[in-house]
């Protein structure tokens, strides 16, 4: 299940939000070893706090999160126009209604444990949702940085990204990409994220927790 939270629901949904900060500090800072900044274990930053992000989680029938991601539009302050700035050589010049970021993509680790198919699920499930919304409110593009070795990942999932630049030698193996927005792409995640929910095993293992897209 898709649900779409923004910062104006802080106070009537806060179970939800304590779930979503809760996990990006365990991934980010914990797991990944991001200079990331947490207080009472939740991880937020300026944009959470003093822009108009719009949140897609995935949410099992319990209530619980699995999942969630952050969505900012690139006409406002953006983690690419800043604190992603300098790691790329050249300028990477997105500012366009209909092109939105993506950051802090996140399966949860606070969701219990759950087995490689499903946490693979939970990703392409994020991903799916985020094509249909975007399609659906005239999102033509979502920009993000990713990491080298998340490639023949998205490649799998179905929806790749058009890269535009590559970080320089000493910040890593990253890249900025642009994901198109088309009806044909969310068909793609659909038809997959089916065949996954299909192959899922029923005795959950260890859970396989990421979060590439930052």
């Amino acid at each position: 299940m898709l649900r779409i939270l923004t910062r104006d629901m802080l106070e009537t949904d806060r179970h939800a939000f304590d779930e979503m900060f809760r996990a990006r500090a365990a991934v980010f800072r914990d797991r990944l070893g991001w200079q990331v900044d947490v207080k009472d274990q939740w991880e937020r930053d300026r944009y959470d706090e003093a822009e108009d992000p719009v949140y897609l989680v995935t949410q099992r029938p319990s209530g619980t999160l699995t999942g969630s991601l952050r969505l900012l539009p690139t006409t406002g302050a953006t983690m690419l126009k800043s604190e992603f700035r300098h790691f790329f050589d050249q300028p990477i010049d997105v500012d366009s209604p209909t092109t939105w970021e993506c950051t802090r993509f996140c399966v949860h680790p606070l969701a219990g444990h759950i087995d490689q198919y499903s946490s693979r699920a939970v990703a392409t499930e994020l991903l799916s949702g985020l094509c249909d919304l975007a399609l659906d409110t005239g999102i033509e593009s979502i920009v993000a940085v990713y990491d080298v070795a998340m490639i023949g990942v998205y490649r799998r999932i179905g929806w790749r990204p058009t890269p535009l630049a590559r970080s320089r030698p000493e910040i890593g193996n990253l890249y900025v990409g642009l994901w198109d927005v088309t009806a044909d792409n969310c068909r793609t995640l659909r038809v997959n994220l089916s065949r996954l929910l299909e192959q899922a095993p029923s005795n959950p293992a260890k859970a396989l927790v990421d979060g590439r897209m930052r």
